[in-house]
């Protein structure tokens, strides 16, 4: 079906048409009107519902501020607001997408990441139906009714290994009250999309391999060993049955990398990946994984329907259909469609059988400190899809003018809590002559659903199944430049005993909303980079881990950024939909390179591959400690990981060893470990004498008394040590230090400040222990910038010490102890 193309005239004619009959309908037609209906309360994350049996419609959930009763009731006809019911679920629900009413037993059901919440309209009452087997394991849930079958629909993003990528489909019987999972496709579609899914990791592999060589580079061309074997590994794939049409593509690779323009096969490969991705994408035999995307049930049809949503990393206006009867998804094909977007809300039109699309956001590019991660959309627009004629129609575009669109309701849809991990919709439903209403925050909103289509149709219509992508520093392509730093530096030659600031890389990402606060940054050993896995609390929390070579000057990441949306660390459901980890509100020591596994290794459970550059496929292991960001440190030691965080269950706080195969293992330990704190306690490795060492403040804003904590590897002994000169190292920030080894020396990364105000003496606290005893040392200008936003490391290849900070900004310290000048005091 061709798109129908309206000329002016005709829309004017159209339009008068259409005014002519709502005024006698006493309808408005066009433009939204805002009815005098106060006492709607202010609300984020609400959901409307409309209940035909007592002709009103529920507004309920999300956070209510002041004394916003918690269930209200919206009379179309009356035009008020009333109280219904104030008793609330427990826990507290964010039920947006996810509610849906069962008008047999008057019900309104909430899914909530959690219990299902069930609200009983007769007795005004919550109960919570226990989370069922079905549902786990499942993130940003969308819920429909399918009221004459009796069956509940919750679609969401899978994150079981295997399925990694799908969404799940899962039905709750309404009368049997039990779960069931909607039977995947035949085995024969399910085996071909494996097999494209397996393709795709292959690339992934090989691709990280091949930025990785790239960067490390000065030269930017790659070792030779490194790029045979990224040959092999093309070799090998390009056997991989779904590979098979693209041998010319792969065998282009190829060539690119026997002449070593590594830059130009880098770029081929994340073309290659991009159209694998997509063929992927288009024999998925269900809809991707996705958030922020509702689920509406068509009555008339007797079919769910799904459009759009949020990807992480982009935005996609597929539009997806689920017929219970068939027991199958499959994609739509509508000539034209709305632009990629999420965060709509979606309602289904009682009266013409339509589904009803307005409002939405799309992604923010800018990189700006406190920039916003979306925007609405503008022009405000509402769209009416046709389930059996397959077709979108665009009814009402509306652009803003000085803050409001000119007759609509200011944009509705925004995140919000803590971590803005949540999602409040515009709270929207239909009454039953296809009447939105809309409630927004002291106003209440009406516009006839079958308002005139507006001449803006034409540059507002997508082709289907698109994708918007953000843009610079959001891209993995943004730091893939032919330039390295402008001004090339000799780690070799580096003065002795002095802070070195190293030129800065030709693309820094960690900028703006993209820095890496608060947090620390783990030293590859096996690759000589740095990767920082930062974020939280004022800036964003990427899954990405950023990595840097002091050698090259470079700076890389492995895909383009995901969004959680937050500005606070975190995100919904702890991970993205592909199950990459959000970082925490504070990053910290929570994460650290394993050299055993050759993996960075999370204190959630998350393990990442610096040569794929990506997080492994894998479920999170389960951890034997309790996780808590601000209580849990982890450090590299040549026996694995070590954890430093409470015992579950127990106010007790031990050592657990990484294993990859076996996963976390006790470390047995005589004596006590006090509680860490993240801002004032950290831990280092001393590989002379096979223990740890932890350095402490004693809690937040306090200052430490300069002792040192061992835990001995061989007598599993915790001890208390009393350096001499323990003055001068009284910090208030013992969260980074690093062992030298050759010097055998600790480096406290809190300078000593000889002097009050900011232009004082800064001198390197260094610990020898072998003399067991503080020491300063004139090092030059110190790194600047905060502490507790830095990571520091020892490049024992180099006998350095690098600082990497929040910036991006990169410092080196070359340590001679025979030239060293070692002072007590200045």
């Amino acid at each position: 079906m061709r798109l129908i193309r309206l000329t002016a005239m005709t829309v004017v004619l159209a339009l008068l048409t259409s005014q002519s009959a709502s005024r006698a309908a006493d309808k408005p037609a066009g433009n939204w009107v805002r009815l005098d209906a106060p006492g709607a309360g202010e609300r984020a994350g609400a959901v409307l519902v409309p209940i035909p049996s007592i002709g009103r419609m529920l507004l309920l959930g999300g956070e209510s501020k002041g004394s916003t009763p918690y269930v209200q009731a919206f009379d179309p006809t009356g035009r008020t607001w009333s109280e219904l019911a104030s008793a609330k679920p427990k826990p507290d629900i964010h039920p947006y997408y996810q509610t849906a009413y069962d008008p047999k037993t008057n019900k309104v059901y909430c899914l909530s990441a959690g219990p299902m919440a069930v609200f009983d309209l007769s007795a005004k009452t919550w109960e919570a139906l226990p989370e069922d087997p079905a549902l786990a394991g499942l993130s940003w849930h969308a819920v429909a009714i399918d009221g004459d079958s009796r069956r509940l629909v919750v679609v969401g993003a899978d994150k079981k290994a295997g399925n990694i990528g799908w969404t799940r489909t899962v039905i709750l019987d309404l009368d049997s009250g039990k779960w069931s999972t909607l039977p995947l496709p035949e085995e024969r579609i399910v085996a071909e999309h494996k097999a494209l899914v397996e393709a795709q990791e292959a690339l992934i592999n090989i691709t990280g391999r091949t930025r990785l060589t790239w960067y490390r580079d000065s030269k930017g061309l790659g070792a030779e060993a490194e790029l045979k074997d990224v040959s092999d590994r093309l070799g090998t794939v390009k056997k991989m049955p779904p590979m098979t049409a693209l041998g010319a593509e792969i065998d282009k690779v190829a060539e690119l990398i026997g002449s070593r323009k590594t830059l130009d096969a880098l770029a081929a490969l994340e073309a290659l990946g991009r159209k694998v991705d997509l063929s992927a994408d288009s024999q998925y035999p269900v809809p991707a994984s996705r958030r922020n995307s509702p689920l509406v049930f068509d009555a008339k049809n007797k079919v769910f329907v799904l459009f759009g949503g949020d990807h992480e990393d982009y935005l996609t206006n597929d539009t997806w259909i689920l017929d219970l009867g068939k027991q199958a998804w499959r994609r739509a094909r509508p000539p034209a469609a709305p632009g990629p977007r999420a965060g709509h809300a979606m309602v289904y039109l009682p009266a013409s059988g339509r589904v009803a699309l307005y409002e939405g956001y799309v992604q923010s590019s800018s990189d700006d400190y406190g920039a916003g991660a979306s925007t609405p959309i503008q022009p405000v627009q509402l769209w009416l899809y046709d389930a059996k004629a397959d077709r979108w129609d665009l009814a009402g575009a509306w652009q803003t003018r000085k803050g409001e669109p000119a007759g609509a309701p200011p944009p509705m849809g925004s995140f919000y809590g803590y971590s803005a991990q949540w999602f409040s919709p515009p709270a929207l439903a239909a009454d039953d002559k296809d009447r939105l209403i809309l409630a927004g925050p002291g106003a209440t909103w009406l516009l006839d659903a079958d308002a005139t289509r507006p001449s803006a149709a034409d540059r507002l219509t997508h082709p289907p199944d698109e994708r918007l992508y953000r843009t610079g520093r959001f891209l993995v392509s943004y730091c893939e430049v032919p330039e390295g730093p402008k001004e090339p530096i000799d780690l070799d030659n580096l003065p002795a005993n002095q802070w070195v600031k190293l030129p800065a890389a030709p693309r820094n990402v960690a900028h703006g909303c993209r820095q890496r606060d608060w947090g620390t940054a783990a030293w590859d050993s096996l690759n000589s980079q740095f990767l920082m896995w930062g974020g939280g609390h004022c800036v964003r929390s990427a899954s990405t881990v950023l990595h840097y070579s002091p050698v090259s000057g470079r700076m890389v990441e492995g895909y383009d950024a995901d969004e959680p949306y937050g500005g606070n660390g975190g995100g919904g459901f702890g991970s993205s939909v592909l199950n990459r980890p959000w970082v925490p509100v504070h990053g910290y020591h929570v994460y650290a390179y394993d050299p055993k596994a050759r993996l960075l290794v999370t204190a959630t459970g998350f393990l990442y591959d610096p040569s794929r550059m990506d997080w492994l496929r894998v479920e999170p292991l389960q951890l034997p400690f309790r996780f808590v960001w601000s209580t849990t440190v982890l450090e590299t030691t040549p026996h694995g990981v070590v954890a430093w965080a409470q015992q579950a269950g127990k106010e007790q706080f031990a050592l657990w060893l990484f294993d990859l195969r076996k996963g976390w293992q006790d470390l047995p330990l005589e004596g006590k470990l006090h509680a860490p704190y993240c801002d004032s306690d950290g831990m280092t490795y001393d590989a002379k004498r096979d223990r740890l060492l932890i350095a402490s403040s004693g809690g937040y804003a306090r200052r430490g008394d300069g002792s040192l904590t061992c835990y001995d590897f061989k007598t599993r002994k915790v001890e208390k040590l009393q350096p001499e000169n323990a003055e001068v190292a009284r910090v208030s920030n013992g969260r980074e230090l690093v062992y030298a080894d050759h010097a055998d020396w600790v480096l406290l990364g809190e300078p000593f400040v000889a002097g009050k105000d900011e232009n004082s003496p800064r001198y390197q606290r260094i610990y020898d222990c072998a003399r067991n005893k503080y020491f300063l040392m004139d090092t030059g200008a110190f790194p600047p910038g905060a502490t507790y936003s830095q990571g520091w490391a020892y490049d024992a290849k180099r006998k350095m010490v690098h600082v990497l900070t929040y910036r991006g900004d990169a410092y080196a310290l070359r340590l001679d102890p025979a030239s060293a000048k070692l002072i007590e005091r200045p």
